[in-house]
């Protein structure tokens, strides 16, 4: 059995991050702060038209009007009826909306924004691609905890500080709605193993909660991290929607791996201890 404890137990709202102003603001301290943080935020990188424009985009996603997506991940509390739900009670309970960039000309173009480019290639030291795309809903009321994990437990990509996630702020993100909370600095503490409870993550009794940062966004605004940074999210019980882009990217250094070499970084007691497949699996029966 593993020992939970209650999410609400698993985030502070004592220390804020500080967000850059906007892109022009960037320099060289803050992109070493990256480095020992293992975060950024930096409010207007995208402009309200561009932040508009993407919110469309996956209301239109949602509500069926782009031929051929169907990849949407409903919130546990509506599973059971999902399939008898009409188009406008769905995109109420819409949990995550994911793998659309070949369907949605709007988003896809995000994932290649100018000023986004400009920050991922200084941050990471390199030019980057894109490896994962989704968008992170949390509705009013019923949107659901994201437990502390670390990005890298399901990539099969290295090295880890190659690995950059972007989170992109299109409602206000906040304390009250479910804003991203980190642990600054424990991308620098590599691996750590994950279990499978309320999702893959890392174990409640092993996150160290008197670390937590909360990172509130305005629309527009975004927050660069590192692959092994420990974050996280908690319900949203306020009456505020909050809906995020989440794109990864890889630098062009990056290679991808295989499963028995992501099982290396990921493992406890001669078990896989990952996200990619079944945890708790002995290593000894992973195939490529």
């Amino acid at each position: 059995m593993i020992a939970t404890c209650n999410p609400d137990d698993l985030y502070r709202y004592t220390r804020t991050a500080a967000a850059l102003l906007g892109p022009d603001a960037l320099n060289e301290t803050h992109i070493a702060d990256y480095h020992h943080d293992g975060f950024l935020a930096v409010e207007n990188v995208l402009a309200p038209d561009e932040v508009a424009g993407a919110k469309q985009a996956l209301d239109d996603l949602i509500h069926g009007r782009i031929p051929g997506y169907k990849d949407l991940q409903p919130e546990p509390e509506v599973k059971d009826r999902w399939a008898t739900m009409t188009a406008d009670e769905r995109a109420d309970s819409v949990r995550k909306v994911w793998q659309f960039v070949e369907h949605e000309a709007r988003l896809s173009a995000l994932t290649t924004h100018p000023v986004l480019q400009n920050i991922l290639q200084r941050l990471v030291g390199e030019e980057v691609r894109l490896i994962q795309d989704m968008a992170l809903l949390k509705p009013p009321f019923i949107g659901t905890e994201k437990p502390w994990h670390q990005d890298m437990a399901y990539f099969g990509w290295s090295p880890p500080e190659k690995i950059i996630g972007v989170w992109i702020a299109l409602d206000p993100a906040t304390a009250q709605n479910g804003c991203m909370h980190v642990l600054p600095g424990t991308h620098r503490e590599g691996p750590v193993p994950h279990v499978h409870a309320r999702d893959c993550q890392i174990p409640d009794a092993r996150v160290q909660v008197e670390r937590d940062v909360i990172v509130p966004l305005a629309p527009g605004g975004v927050l660069f991290f590192s692959a092994l940074l420990h974050h996280g999210t908690p319900p949203n019980k306020s009456s505020e929607r909050r809906w995020a882009l989440q794109y990864h990217y890889a630098g062009e250094s990056a290679m991808q791996i295989t499963r028995t070499e992501h099982a290396a970084l990921y493992q406890e007691d001669d078990r896989y201890a990952g996200c990619r497949g079944a945890g708790g699996t002995p290593l000894k029966e992973l195939n490529e």
